[in-house]
């Protein structure tokens, strides 16, 4: 295609030698004489390193040594471009109109400009021109290529879709068009297109690790998370050194349960990145999954030194430490995991357990309490919740949430016999009545909870009756 990186028509080392007597013009504040297509050149050199300054210098300059040189308009539409201003693209573009309107790279440059006005169908209109006008297969492919990137580059991967399948027609075995094929099948969310058409580059070369990468982000994406590992295994198996794939793997064997393996993929990246904070929190988290606490810490302890503010290293650091039952450094941690993320309900379960441990039931009550706020579905807090204020002696209180959790959990049992007893040792007999028989009616070998929280009531008549009567 006319005017793409045509200075490799010369040879690198005569557009190399070329480019070195423009620049030291430049330097020198001297004038020499380039003609037209040498000038070309180098303006579509700096363009290609997106050195729009020096490109429209140079373009400056080559006006000035040939004013009546149309093609050069071309390229100062080009540099406009570039510079996001599509408008004055269009003008310098319309002055060559009678001129230029026989060349491919014309309509070419003028669909790009429209295209950034955001006016589709002036643009396609343009690229329809510029692809009719070109005979020679190479050049059709090239352009568009051209006009598939660029749509890319304003985020139409679906339109860009459009113009890679004519070149696929064109080149069914070239690796790049598969390659963008693959890539805005995926950006429009169409996975199984993209892994065909990265299934088809593979199957041409299929020692590509970063495509095998690819493939498996794609599988993972899918749900195909076994075809998501296998592709991850083959990107390291080519380069055992490939960081992004051992991330990746490792992540789905982690996921998975598999933490011995996770931990040798998490091992193998940080021989590579060892200031990974992340990575260090990760493979921490797996050493205690199979209760190796020292290495637990030790990971936990090197991701706090990279990086402070993860309330995750906190957190793990807490756990291991409350296991221990070393309770006062535990909750320091804790606590502060619950400062740096105070929408995290786990954050708060244990933070409140520590209290409860150390019988500090106040600031226990008050996390379990945060924690229900959270996650009010899970049933467990509630309980927990209200274990606390019943240890307080906070009948009432625990009655309130209690009756409060209903809302969510009105079929589970345990609720019921919970309620009756807060009843009970509140005095309100008929309403503790009430509830047990509730609770008996929907399961009655869960009477248990009731006797636990007022073992006192196994004397009471009512409560006697009722077992006796076989509701249960």
């Amino acid at each position: 295609m006319k005017g793409s990186h045509q200075h490799n028509f010369f040879g690198d080392n005569q557009f190399d030698d070329l480019l070195a007597r423009y620049e030291r013009m430049i330097g020198q504040g001297e004038h020499y004489y380039f003609d037209v297509e040498d000038l070309e050149q180098i303006i579509e050199h700096y363009l290609d390193l997106s050195k729009t300054g020096k490109a429209l210098n140079a373009v400056r300059y080559a006006f000035r040594l040939h004013p009546n040189a149309f093609p050069l308009m071309i390229k100062k539409a080009q540099v406009h471009l570039r510079n996001k201003n599509p408008q004055r693209a269009l003008k310098a573009l319309r002055e060559v109109k009678d001129f230029e309107s026989s060349n491919n790279e014309y309509y070419l440059t003028m669909g790009h400009a429209y295209l950034l006005m955001n006016n589709l169908e002036e643009a396609e209109e343009c690229y329809y021109k510029a692809l009719y006008l070109v005979d020679d297969t190479d050049e059709q492919l090239d352009m568009l290529q051209n006009i598939s990137q660029t749509l890319q580059f304003s985020e139409m991967h679906d339109l860009a879709i459009k113009y890679l399948r004519k070149a696929h027609q064109l080149e069914p075995q070239n690796l790049m068009i598969l390659y963008d094929l693959a890539f805005c099948y995926e950006k429009e969310g169409k996975l199984q297109k993209s892994i065909d058409y990265y299934s088809k580059y593979l199957n041409i070369e299929p020692y590509t690790e970063h495509i095998w990468y690819s493939l498996g982000k794609i599988h993972s994406e899918a749900g195909q998370l076994d075809k998501a590992r296998e592709a991850y295994e083959m990107a390291i198996a080519i380069n055992p050194e490939y960081g992004d794939a051992l991330f990746e793997l490792a992540i789905l064997q982690e996921d998975d349960g598999q933490y011995e393996q996770a931990i040798e993929a998490y091992t193998d990246y940080l021989r590579q990145e060892p200031e990974s904070a992340d990575v260090h929190y990760f493979v921490g988290n797996c050493y205690f999954q199979v209760n190796k606490d020292e290495q637990a810490l030790e990971h936990f302890q090197k991701a706090l030194k990279l990086e402070s503010h993860n309330p995750g290293v906190y957190y793990g650091i807490a756990k291991i430490l409350f296991n221990r039952n070393n309770l006062w450094d535990a909750l320091f941690y804790a606590k502060r995991a619950t400062m740096l993320d105070d929408q995290d309900h786990e954050l708060f379960i244990l933070y409140g357990r520590i209290n409860s441990r150390l019988r500090m039931y106040k600031e226990s009550a008050k996390a379990f309490l945060k924690a229900v706020e959270l996650k009010p579905e899970i049933l467990k807090y509630w309980i927990m919740f209200t274990d606390e204020l019943i240890r307080n002696q906070k009948f009432e209180q625990a009655l309130k949430y209690t009756l409060q959790s209903l809302e969510l959990h009105d079929n589970n049992p345990r609720i019921y016999f919970r309620i009756a007893a807060l009843y009970y040792k509140t005095d309100r007999l008929r309403y503790s009545i009430r509830y047990f028989r509730k609770g008996m009616m929907m399961n009655s070998e869960q009477y248990d909870e009731f006797f636990n929280i007022c073992p006192e009531a196994k004397r009471s008549r009512e409560i006697k009756k009722l077992l006796k009567n076989q509701i249960i």
